[in-house]
C-alpha cells in the first residue's frame, strides 16, 4: 500500500485574520524554493484574483487549501451562490491549482488523482454540510481538458450511489446534483 494512502487530507479555508492564508502562502514560498521557482511568479494570475477574495471574507464565497499531513497540495475558490436554471444554490469550484511540489513533480500521476479526488470529496462535504456553503448542486471546474476523461469516471462511479440525484460532465465542468 502507498504511503498516500494513509494520508491525512483537510480542507482548510484561508482567511488573513487567522493566520491561515499566511501559513499557505509561507508554505507555497518554501516549496517554490525547492523547486526553483520564484513565488511571486508562480500561479500569478490565480493567487492574484484569490488574494482579493481572501480580503473580502465573504460568507458565501472563499478560497480554500487542501493539506496533507500539514502541508498545502491544492487550493481552490469556492462559492456558493444561486445560479439562473437552478432551484438550489450551486457550489461553483474554480481555480483549482496544485502546489509548486507536484506542480512540478516528476512521475507519480497517482498522487494527483489522489488529491483531485481529495478535494472534489471535500467540495462534496463543504457542500452538504458548511452552513454558509450549504449547496445543492456543485460545478467543479477541471484544471484542463486532459481532466475530463479521469472525472467521467468519476463521475459514473458517483452517479451510481444513493447520495446523487445525477453526475455529468459538461465541457469543463462537472455536473453534481444532491438527491
Amino acid at each position: 500500500m502507498s504511503e498516500a494512502s494513509f494520508s491525512k487530507f483537510e480542507l482548510v479555508r484561508l482567511l488573513q485574520d487567522d493566520g491561515t492564508w499566511l501559513d499557505f502562502e509561507s508554505d507555497w514560498r518554501q516549496q517554490c524554493d525547492e523547486v526553483g521557482e520564484d513565488f511571486d511568479n508562480y500561479a500569478e494570475a490565480t493567487l492574484g484574483a484569490v488574494r482579493d477574495i481572501i480580503e473580502k471574507e465573504a460568507k458565501k464565497a472563499g478560497v480554500f487549501a487542501l493539506t496533507m499531513n500539514g502541508i498545502h497540495v491544492a487550493m481552490c475558490q469556492v462559492n456558493s451562490a444561486m445560479l439562473p436554471g437552478y432551484d438550489g444554490p450551486v457550489a461553483r469550484v474554480r481555480f483549482i491549482t496544485l502546489s509548486p511540489t507536484l506542480d512540478y513533480a516528476e512521475g507519480d500521476i497517482s498522487q494527483y488523482a489522489e488529491v483531485m479526488i481529495k478535494l472534489l470529496m471535500h467540495v462534496i462535504k463543504l457542500a452538504l454540510n458548511h452552513d454558509e456553503m450549504r449547496s445543492k448542486y456543485v460545478k467543479f471546474h477541471l484544471r484542463s481538458p486532459a481532466d475530463t476523461q479521469f472525472f467521467q469516471a468519476v463521475g459514473k462511479g458517483l452517479n451510481d450511489t444513493e447520495l446523487f440525484g445525477s453526475v455529468a460532465m459538461r465541457g469543463s465542468w462537472l455536473y453534481i446534483a444532491f438527491k
